[in-house]
């Protein structure tokens, strides 16, 4: 498994791990591609990105990955409500990664606003996440 893809699995495990996100979402409604006819509120996986940091010894990489919660009742506090959960989740756990070691994560930005549909709320949070390969 890619250094990527072992990263997205990792904060996948820990979110659905966690019982107050799942309840507070109504559900195990966590997904890399939502269905089309999602109940709300959910958190899916936004963009991915990942590159080499070239010189670095061991071979290191970095990830920008976002997450999406969508909500549509209580405003923007739910889904505030929700990215604030899984940041308090993410930030600072110890994830653990096949095949690779989490060297760092964070918290780039969170912002809130009202989806293109105007009827839900769109509460993404963007994080970086540097990573090696476990020798």
């Amino acid at each position: 498994m890619d250094a990527g893809q072992a990263l997205r699995a990792a904060i996948y495990a820990r979110l659905a791990g966690d019982a107050v996100l799942i309840d507070r979402l109504g559900g195990a409604r966590i997904y890399d591609r939502p269905p089309r006819a999602a109940a709300h509120p959910f958190v899916a996986f936004g963009d991915a990105s990942d590159r080499r940091l070239d010189g670095d010894l061991p071979p290191m990489s970095e990830h920008r990955v976002a997450l999406e919660v969508r909500s549509t009742s209580h405003g923007r506090k739910q889904a505030a409500e929700l990215a604030e959960r899984i940041e308090t989740l993410l930030i600072g756990a110890a994830l653990a990664l096949d095949g690779h070691r989490l060297v760092s994560l964070s918290l780039v930005d969170r912002a809130t606003r009202f989806a293109s549909d105007r009827k839900s709320v769109l509460a993404v949070l963007r994080l970086r996440a540097v990573t090696e390969p476990v020798q």
